[in-house]
């Protein structure tokens, strides 16, 4: 498919066999997955339109949304510029989307988000780029899961702050108290609608690693994982 509409877009050939071969397994590659986040978004919008989301909830989706098409229309712009050029040295390299998104690869990670919506949000993110997501809905199930695992099986905990019954702040300490080897170690990664240093300083304090503000988006978790990692 992707190799049928670049040879329509370009009019021609390229008589270099193995990069024109690496551009079109990249272009898949860089296309699919902004694609994934849309279609997923959007399927998890239609499904809330006349639930109980609220307007501001799902205005934040389409955010998301909003900046993976933006992805997806800038990928396909600068592939099509790329291949047009011949200058395939210019594809995936230092710096690229491709090559920060790979730390996303294999990662595995707890999600503890007592919305649905939101979970489903953050497993679309983390699993279209090839993570291993295990969602719970309170602290409590989080602390239970984390204690009855076996050390590894988590990689990161990404922890909403404001939870009915154990918030995020509690459920770090429990965490952190626990006697489970990697209850020092693992790292977690607070997600929250709030961005003020003060809000930053208190998860930090609270024994949290790094923060990310909603919406989130998959460059603030790319940015938050190489942080902790």
């Amino acid at each position: 498919m992707f190799e049928r509409l670049v040879k329509k877009k370009t009019g021609t050939v390229r008589e270099d066999g193995r990069n024109e071969k690496k551009f079109i397994s990249e272009l898949s590659y860089n296309i699919r997955n902004p694609l994934n986040t849309i279609c997923g978004i959007a399927e998890i919008i239609k499904k809330n339109i006349n639930g109980d989301c609220d307007k501001g909830t799902l205005l934040s989706y389409v955010d998301v949304l909003n900046d993976a098409s933006k992805e997806l229309q800038q990928t396909i712009d600068h592939f099509f510029e790329c291949y047009e050029s011949g200058n395939y040295s210019a594809i995936g390299g230092e710096g690229s989307d491709e090559d920060d998104v790979s730390v996303l690869n294999n990662l595995r990670v707890l999600v503890v988000e007592d919305s649905s919506v939101s979970q489903l949000i953050a497993k679309e993110m983390f699993e279209s780029r090839g993570s291993i997501v295990t969602l719970c809905d309170s602290g409590r199930e989080a602390v239970d899961m984390f204690e009855r695992s076996i050390t590894g099986t988590y990689d990161v905990i990404l922890m909403d702050i404001n939870m009915p019954g154990m918030d995020g702040y509690e459920t770090t300490d429990a965490i952190r108290s626990s006697v489970h080897p990697q209850a020092a170690s693992i790292p977690i990664i607070a997600m929250t609608a709030d961005a003020l240093t003060d809000d930053i300083q208190k998860t930090l304090k609270a024994g949290m690693n790094a923060h990310i503000s909603k919406p989130i988006n998959v460059e603030k978790i790319v940015s938050a994982v190489k942080r902790v990692l």
